[in-house]
């Protein structure tokens, strides 16, 4: 069995992409692959589709990072002042300054509350102190008061969910402006009460005693993962050893092999099996020519090992867009989902439309004319609201 495999050194110094890619084992002499090296081909190429969707999902998010950091944001942050100046230009008409009927001053209320409420959202607080003020007039309590409020709320419900596991917490430090230190310490005695909850079922759930035939089967398991173990850190040696740059006189293979060394170290480190077979093979291609060396048994191991290495690979692709990283260009979608702002352009010229428009009713508001563009400004509150309620009662539960 021979293999199209790119040589471990050329004429060059150092290696593109393209040509460490190809771990592909090609059949030779007429005889056709067999089970374990078809799997092998398929779980490579697998490894390698993932490592592609990867990057090209880390490039998409990137670019819509920087969008964000340079066009989004700083359009955000001028919505955000632009509604404050905007509850402050509708709380000017509270007082009856010519908008009389207590209906329409109880509608104008609830359109303050509601663009309050957006506010608190947005900066994740209420930091003004006039805003502060407006709030507990619209509501009869301080902001504080209901923020204490809903994390009391929020305690007993998490409380709740645990007891129903058998585990007895006490949240009564969390509060608003809790300390990270406070978090973490309670998140660590957490973490031990599950432990020991779940110590506790086992010991409450001890399975039957295995039959001969399962404790054969764990012990054949058991010895697989030695052997992987074993053999991919015998790879990773007899790389080293032939790849370890002082050990070369020449100063342009000394330089590739310095290259080459700490990929190896970096994949061995991270346990990328891809990465530490394409060395060995690219080796085995340019110093023997003989890839037959490479048996069913091992070839076996390393099956394994590329499944485990697709898992991690899917998961890592999965998770992607949920990295910290990535968290203010992540939008909430629904209580479980997550949407990211990659339609960078499309959402600027939305927001501009949006802040020019806010601009343009400040405007309204501060003129001789602001009850008209007020009463304007109710009526259209008004119909949105009943369109919503009119659409609430057509859906069934």
């Amino acid at each position: 069995m021979a293999s199209e495999q790119i040589s471990l050194f050329d004429d060059s110094i150092g290696r593109t992409e393209a040509e460490s890619l190809n771990l592909t084992l090609v059949s030779s002499h007429g005889r056709s692959l067999t089970k374990a090296q078809r799997a092998f081909n398929r779980l490579v190429g697998e490894v390698e589709e993932l490592r592609s969707k990867i990057e090209r999902e880390s490039r998409r998010l990137d670019d819509a990072l920087a969008y964000y950091a340079q066009h989004l944001h700083p359009r955000l942050r001028r919505r955000t002042d632009l509604r404050k100046e905007y509850v402050r230009a509708l709380a000017v008409f509270l007082d009856g300054k010519g908008l009389k009927g207590k209906r329409l001053r109880a509608t104008l209320g609830e359109i303050i509350a509601g663009e309050i409420e957006e506010l608190h959202f947005e900066e994740g607080s209420l930091a003004d102190d006039d805003l502060r003020a407006l709030f507990e007039r619209l509501h009869g309590r301080g902001v504080d008061d209901v923020e204490e409020e809903e994390m009391a709320e929020a305690r007993q419900e998490i409380e709740s969910m645990f007891n129903d596991f058998g585990i007895e917490i006490d949240l009564s430090e969390f509060k608003p402006g809790v300390s990270d230190e406070t978090l973490a310490a309670k998140a660590a005695e957490i973490a031990d009460h599950m432990r020991e909850a779940e110590e506790n079922w086992r010991a409450s759930n001890r399975p039957r005693p295995k039959t001969q035939r399962q404790m054969q089967k764990e012990e054949q398991l058991r010895q697989a993962e030695e052997l992987r173990k074993k053999t991919v850190a015998s790879l990773y040696k007899q790389l080293a050893r032939v790849l370890h740059p002082d050990l070369e006189l020449d100063p342009a293979l000394k330089e590739q092999k310095q290259a080459l060394m700490q990929e190896l170290t970096v994949a061995y480190r991270n346990n990328d099996t891809h990465t530490l077979l394409r060395l060995e093979l690219e080796w085995i291609a340019r110093e023997e020519g003989n890839l037959e060396r490479l048996t069913d048994d091992k070839l076996a191991i390393y099956n394994q090992t590329l499944k485990e290495q697709i898992a991690d690979l899917k998961r890592e692709l999965y998770e992607l867009p949920c990295h910290p990283r990535y968290q203010p260009i992540a939008v909430p979608d629904g209580p479980f989902g997550v949407t990211i702002r990659t339609n960078g352009p499309a959402e600027a010229r939305a927001l501009d439309e949006d802040n020019a428009s806010m601009e343009a009713s400040i405007r309204d508001l501060q003129s001789q004319s602001g009850v008209e563009t007020l009463k304007a400004i109710i009526q259209s509150y008004r119909e949105e609201q009943r369109a919503m309620k009119k659409d609430f009662r057509r859906f069934r539960f």
